[in-house]
């Protein structure tokens, strides 16, 4: 996230107090949650305040937001089947001849 965020991030952390019946952040506790969860994009945040609200009845701490962002993050960037592309036995020749060579020269015999 970043300081255009903080807006945004600060109205869905005063949501879920709101759902769990707390008392909004104050300044203090606000930036605590700024830096432990900044470091992830504000949608993958989202995800996560919304990952805790389905499924949590007690309101949620940095580290629980947190691990969700990990999932999220990591859920973004694996795809759900990678794909296979067959390679001809020219092109795997030719690679195999390559690395032959990187090795050889990394052993200084070329």
């Amino acid at each position: 996230m970043n300081n255009e965020d903080k807006k945004t991030f600060k109205e869905m952390l005063d949501t879920v107090f709101d759902i769990y019946n707390r008392p909004h952040a104050d300044q203090n506790l606000l930036r605590v949650w700024w830096m432990k969860v900044n470091t992830y994009q504000i949608n993958v945040v989202s995800k996560a305040f919304d990952s805790w609200t389905t499924s949590s009845s007690k309101a949620p701490t940095p580290h629980d937001i947190i691990l969700l962002c990990r999932q999220k993050k990591l859920e973004n960037k694996v795809p759900d089947k990678l794909t296979f592309k067959p390679m001809s036995p020219e092109k795997r020749k030719e690679i195999s001849e390559k690395l032959q060579g990187l090795i050889r020269k990394m052993r200084g015999v070329a």
